[in-house]
């Protein structure tokens, strides 16, 4: 596909000219604030993953009795005919 421009190139006329340079301040700026943001999120992080080595763990682990019980008659009867077939 061939592309011919839309205007000559000997007029000379460009479409959008920012003389002030005001786009140009508010971009950079934002850019600023952006910046800053990042870093202060990064240094939130970072000492959230220093203060999270520190700590100790607050709960416990709980173990329910009733699934236990049975777990643990299921491997002593195991253990028990595993050592009698062991020693006859």
């Amino acid at each position: 596909m061939i592309r011919t421009p839309v205007m000559s190139a000997e007029e000379g006329v460009q479409v959008f000219v920012d003389t002030t340079g005001r786009r140009k301040r508010l971009l950079a700026v934002a850019g600023v604030l952006v910046a800053l943001f990042a870093a202060l999120y990064m240094g939130v992080v970072g000492a959230s993953v220093v203060q999270a080595s520190d700590s100790a763990l607050t709960a416990r682990a709980t173990v329910s009795t009733s699934a236990t019980v049975g777990a643990s008659a299921t491997a002593t009867a195991t253990a028990t005919a595993a050592a009698s077939s062991a020693s006859g």
